[in-house]
């Protein structure tokens, strides 16, 4: 990855677009754009600029969603909005230090994630710059408790856990079919990324976070080849996503994202067993 002038300029201005959209919907497009570089790559497509300018720059969640995080901490200061609520567009503001902070961030956020690809981070690059981002911003814009005692009454009902459990090895399951069928490592991921889309309609606003099964199963499937044993990681990450979410997110200040967290640790684990 190239860290320039160039590229942290774009960076800076997928960092400002991000405030923009929001980060949920960051995400989204996200997931859109991957899908369609995927379809023209199988056409024959020269994806180069694409992939570098693209999918791993100006739409990469740890520069657009990542900024939304540290620029929405900063807007609760000032503006009727929480510090958690990433899935707004900031636009509203009207605010040129709203777009200053997304714009540094995003700058922070492609540099660490070029930063670990370069050293070739044992585990998913993308997570470590989106996690650490988020982090920092926690410490500047922390206003609340650090940690949800009240998540324990909800993550006490054991038919919460079944439906969890359940959805993570469906998702795992249809992931490692289409992974071990494409060899797209992310094939389960951009598609889920993409019907978080349904969350934003009334109707299907209920619609589960997948991503952090479906990529964490991708990845287990292609270092292991056994679907059992993606099935059996993606209902870890799973596990990890519910209790952080649950514990160390909901309640406890600007979002530090459960998903990111959870294919973080587990894409380590893969790395060192595997």
């Amino acid at each position: 990855m190239i860290i320039n002038l160039t590229t942290l300029l774009l960076a800076a201005g997928a960092g400002m677009l991000g405030t923009l959209t929001g980060g949920m919907e960051a995400f989204i497009i996200y997931g859109f754009v991957t899908i369609i570089q995927t379809v023209l790559a199988s056409t024959g497509h020269d994806m180069t600029f694409y992939n570098q300018y693209l999918s791993n720059l100006v739409f990469l969640p740890a520069v657009m969603f990542s900024a939304s995080v540290p620029a929405t901490g900063y807007a609760a200061r000032k503006y009727d909005i929480h510090e958690w609520e990433i899935d707004r567009s900031l636009a509203f503001t009207h605010d040129p230090g709203v777009l200053i902070v997304g714009a540094i961030t995003g700058m922070i956020g492609y540099s660490l994630f070029a930063f670990a690809v370069n050293m070739n981070f044992p585990m998913d690059t993308g997570a470590f710059s989106v996690v650490t981002v988020a982090v920092i911003a926690r410490f500047i814009f922390h206003k609340d408790r650090i940690i949800n005692k009240d998540a324990s009454r909800v993550l006490r009902d054991g038919k919460k856990w079944v439906w969890e459990l359940m959805v993570a090895a469906g998702c795992s399951a249809l992931t490692a079919y289409f992974v071990q069928a494409t060899g797209i490592v992310t094939a389960g991921f951009m598609f889920s990324a993409a019907l978080l889309i349904l969350q934003l309609f009334q109707r299907t606003q209920f619609f589960p976070t997948t991503h952090q099964i479906t990529m964490v199963a991708g990845l287990a499937m292609a270092a292991t080849g056994n679907i059992f044993i993606a099935i059996l990681f993606g209902m870890l990450s799973q596990i990890i996503f519910t209790l952080f979410g649950g514990y160390l997110n909901m309640g406890c200040g600007t979002h530090i994202d459960p998903p990111a967290v959870a294919i973080g640790i587990c894409s380590l684990l893969i790395s060192l067993i595997f």
